[in-house]
């Protein structure tokens, strides 16, 4: 943990000296064929790339950056660097933010946990299902991991403490684990369930695909992500086989959390009716024409009329991350200049050509690729940051190849946005359930290692049969 603080310590201290040397040398090298604004593109990312790399100062900050520093630069006009912030994208999550601080606030998350929880049953292997499926079902409600852990963990550690038993178990790893990976895992099937999602969507829009709705991206998305959430629970069970099968008081817990909750208040009952109103729009969206983001905001603002909603500005206030807006709307602006200038197919040809990969099987491409990005998340802390970085080269490295943007921009987007699995500090759900001190480090390679290569082969093989059959490329 000590040479984790110290490695952190050296990234801030050193990161914008290293970005500037990063630009620095990315300017002296050769780009034959590449505009000037094209190589003042690649400056410009390269110095964001290693910003967002070291976080020497807040990724908010060096999102925002990316404006002044590409007009500057004369990588393009104000009106573009500032495009990415009007992006539908950001509007989707701000919505659906809006939309959890009323389901927290109102407890509607926590009764359908332990609902769940009742429902499955008081054996270890079945409060770990339950746990799995109380994640599936937050997931559509709630648009990050975060509060979404926020809400699990305490539920979590009730449990583990009416395990009694003294230090480190193998059912407390498993409950924590299992908790905190089915919640990235589930999140690539759903639009909103994290950020990296609507980026995805947003890049793969701005490259001459598709724009992918939210019952689009269910359709394409959930099926493997639902298959990968169920392997990570089933590899869980024999990676830390708990000590006993039934823990004394389950039940109790359970009921005495519900009995203590009443019956449904009214604001439980406003708050689904609006977010099953939303779900129908999204639903019926393509049908109907009436895209996601609008039917997100329509029921955001629902909930602060007076008599319908449950929420005040202030509640809402607090419980957004109005961050989210920036840091997407940055990485978008990033993107869009990069695919827009040619620097993103530059750079993309060069890797294409020099790695061998024309070589390469569409398969073997899609397998090879996925790992790489997989495994970079070793050096990332966060993945929003992650996918604003990787998307735009992945698109070239599509195009390089003769391939739809989408079928390299997707599944790396879910790989990138849904299994941070490897170390701790990959996210903060992450560094929440090791503040716990029930899990040790080497936890999360020991089962992160080989759920992410299972990952990258199931998405690679959606990416080559499952959605095409479904007409995505």
């Amino acid at each position: 943990m000590a040479e984790k603080i110290k490695t952190l310590s050296f990234k801030k201290r050193w990161g914008i000296p290293l970005a500037i040397l990063a630009m620095a040398i990315t300017y002296t090298f050769p780009m034959a064929g590449l505009s000037m604004e094209g190589k003042h593109a690649l400056v410009l990312f390269a110095g964001v790339f290693i910003l967002f790399l070291s976080e020497p100062i807040p990724i908010v900050v060096s999102s925002l950056l990316i404006v002044p520093a590409a007009v500057l630069l004369k990588v393009c006009s104000l009106k573009m660097a500032l495009s990415g912030f009007s992006s539908s994208s950001s509007y989707l999550l701000v919505g659906a933010f809006i939309m959890a601080v009323a389901l927290t606030k109102t407890r509607l998350a926590e009764r359908i946990t332990f609902l769940i929880l009742k429902v499955t049953g008081s054996s270890v292997r079945n409060l770990t299902l339950g746990v799995t499926i109380a994640n599936i079902v937050l997931a559509f409600f709630i648009p990050s991991s975060t509060p979404r852990v926020a809400i699990l963990l305490p539920i979590c550690l009730n449990l583990i403490a009416l395990f009694k038993e003294e230090g480190r178990t193998k059912f407390a790893v498993n409950l924590l684990l299992t908790m905190s990976f089915t919640n990235s895992t589930i999140s690539g099937g759903i639009l909103t369930a994290n950020l990296p999602n609507p980026i995805t969507v947003e890049f793969i829009h701005n490259a001459g695909g598709p724009m992918i709705s939210y019952l689009d991206f269910l359709i394409v998305g959930f099926p493997p992500a639902l298959l990968m959430t169920f392997i990570t629970w089933i590899y869980l069970q024999f990676a830390y086989p708990p000590e006993q099968s039934h823990i004394p008081g389950g039940e109790r817990l359970i009921k005495d959390s519900l009995d203590g909750m009443g019956k449904m208040s009214a604001a439980e009952w406003k708050t689904l009716w609006i977010f099953l109103g939303v779900v129908f729009l999204w639903v019926t969206g393509d049908w109907i024409g009436v895209d996601s983001t609008t039917a997100c905001m329509l029921g955001a603002c629902l909930l602060f009329f007076p008599k319908i909603g449950v929420i005040n500005w202030s509640e809402a206030n607090k419980g957004v991350s109005w961050q989210v807006l920036f840091i997407c709307g940055g990485g978008v602006s990033m993107g869009a200049i990069l695919m827009k200038t040619g620097a993103a197919e530059w750079i993309s040809m060069l890797i294409f050509n020099h790695l061998g990969l024309s070589t390469l099987s569409t398969i073997a491409l899609l397998i090879v690729v996925l790992i790489v990005v997989q495994y970079m998340h070793i050096f990332f802390v966060g993945t929003t940051a992650m996918a604003a970085a990787m998307l735009p080269v992945l698109i070239g490295i599509a195009h390089a190849a003769g391939l739809p943007p989408a079928m390299l921009a997707l599944p790396g987007g879910m790989i990138i946005g849904a299994y941070p699995l490897l170390m701790f500090y990959n996210t903060i759900p992450g560094v929440l359930v090791f503040g716990t001190g029930k899990v040790a480090i080497n936890d999360y390679p020991r089962v992160g290692i080989v759920l992410c290569a299972i990952a990258c082969l199931i998405y690679a093989l959606c990416a080559l049969y499952y959605w095409p059959m479904l007409g995505v490329f």
